[in-house]
């Protein structure tokens, strides 16, 4: 490799750099001129050798052309999509304009800068307050479904209450055929008391069991 075709310091291989400056030169410079100096007809800037070799010629006809090529690099370089940042234009009123100014001065910072972080804090304001909406939604669902659950609940305690009680008014019924002149002699009434308490146990129990199981499946979380 000649001397002219050492890698340029100011010009890189990768993101497409020395394609974009090959197709600079070919923008600018004859066609007659581009032969003379890359004379392969089948690869004259197609390689990044090739543009080195090319940029080396021309700096000795024409400096201030290599001098714009690099500064265009640099400026690409800035406004590339790889640095993070791109330039962007618009109008702002004259009231607007000096309170920016006088931010700026008063944060030791650049305009742009402020500009940035009032972005920043208005995107994180955004962000805090969709997430607040989406948890809210979240609690509102998780409600509505512990009210249905409890709400599921109680009718289904009520409707084991009624099936006791429908079970106890059934043999009631049948003992008022069986005595229809009222309640035998024979049963005093401690002997019907516990009979009682015996049942309105066992509805009791089985309510309670109930209660516990839809507690434990309804459990709002901590």
């Amino acid at each position: 490799m000649s001397e002219n075709e050492k890698p340029l310091r100011w010009l890189r291989r990768q993101d497409g750099e020395w394609e974009w400056a090959a197709d600079y030169l070919v923008q600018r410079l004859d066609s007659e001129y581009i032969k003379s100096i890359a004379p392969n007809p089948t690869n004259r800037l197609g390689t990044y050798e090739n543009v080195v070799s090319a940029i080396g010629k021309i700096r000795k006809n024409d400096p201030e052309l290599v001098i714009r090529l690099q500064g265009a690099v640099r400026q690409r370089r800035y406004r590339s999509d790889s640095n993070g940042r791109k330039p962007l234009t618009f109008t702002l009123s004259k009231e607007t304009i000096s309170r920016l100014k006088h931010l700026a001065k008063r944060h030791e910072t650049s305009e742009t800068a402020v500009i940035t972080a009032l972005i920043d804090k208005a995107g994180q304001a955004a962000e805090a307050e969709k997430n607040y909406e989406k948890q809210l939604k979240e609690s509102i669902s998780r409600e509505r479904k512990i009210a249905g659950q409890i709400t599921a609940s109680m009718s289904a305690q009520r409707d084991e209450a009624l099936k006791h009680v429908e079970r106890y008014l059934r043999l009631l019924a049948q003992w008022e055929r069986k005595y229809p002149d009222g309640i035998p002699s024979s049963d005093s009434d401690d002997d019907i008391n516990e009979r009682i308490e015996a049942r309105m146990k066992d509805l009791k129990s089985a309510l309670a069991y109930m209660d516990l199981r839809d507690r434990l499946t309804t459990e709002r979380p901590t």
